[in-house]
């Protein structure tokens, strides 16, 4: 009777510690202001996906912050714990790759008004994360505007997390022709860029296909163009196989 009576307890104990997590990660997505049915994801600092209820202790015990990149239309959000002693602009390592749902946003455009990432959904989109001052970023845009004008049939978009007169005056003095997003520094942080210009592909569903990071400045503009060409195809293969190896056999 006395183990029973302990693994009543026990049980008691497990039920009521539930619920105050529960409860707690109610109030903690409230706060976040994502609408009725907020669909979130929890990332530790190195992003590997985690429970709400080990997210609130890593960060209790470590007294860490995190990142968040969400877009409040669609009630969406990835949270990322920062590194131990990390701030904003101080990310962990690159985590998001093939087949992983890119981080959800919603930024200025130069162009005007906001952008989310259903906005690029139904093309493949080529997404280039850069700053002012990064010398391989400067070097990268006229590959950058010639495969746009030969390929129509995608999106493209840039990203800084540095203001708009900054990312404007970027434009102004290097030509991108691109569609540019500015204010990005919790997404840059929640997808743990550290490296410019990084440079990802997303396929029409919004999934990470590819990733590059960092860029030769020695190569001639021909051969920077048919690498970035070569580069794209692969991962638009890679993905189209593995679509297709997903799909349902018939019996």
């Amino acid at each position: 009777m006395r183990r029973i009576a302990i693994l009543i307890s026990l049980l008691s104990l497990a039920a009521t510690a539930y619920a105050a997590n529960a409860q707690d990660e109610q109030q903690f997505v409230a706060s976040l202001h994502l609408g009725a049915a907020p669909q979130l994801r929890y990332l530790d600092a190195n992003g590997k996906p985690l429970d709400y209820a080990s997210f609130a202790e890593q960060m209790r015990e470590g007294r860490r912050h995190y990142s968040i990149s969400r877009d409040t239309q669609a009630g969406m959000a990835v949270l990322r714990l920062r590194p131990a002693g990390a701030r904003a602009g101080e990310p962990g390592r690159f985590a998001f790759g093939r087949g992983d749902l890119f981080a959800p946003f919603e930024l200025p455009s130069l162009r005007g008004g906001t952008q989310r990432l259903s906005d690029f959904h139904g093309r493949y989109t080529l997404v280039s994360f850069f700053f002012a001052e990064c010398a391989p970023c400067i070097a990268e845009v006229p590959t950058l505007n010639a495969y746009a004008r030969e390929h129509g049939d995608m999106n493209f978009v840039a990203i800084t997390y540095e203001n708009a007169d900054t990312a404007r005056q970027f434009v102004a003095q290097h030509g991108l022709r691109w569609n540019v997003l500015y204010h990005g520094q919790s997404l840059t942080d929640t997808l743990g860029i550290g490296v410019y210009p990084t440079v990802m592909l997303l396929d029409p569903s919004g999934h990470v296909a590819g990733s590059a990071v960092g860029m030769s400045l020695n190569d001639d503009p021909a051969k920077r163009l048919a690498d970035l060409g070569n580069w794209v195809e692969q991962w638009k293969r890679a993905m189209a196989a593995r679509a297709s190896n997903e799909k349902p056999t018939r019996p």
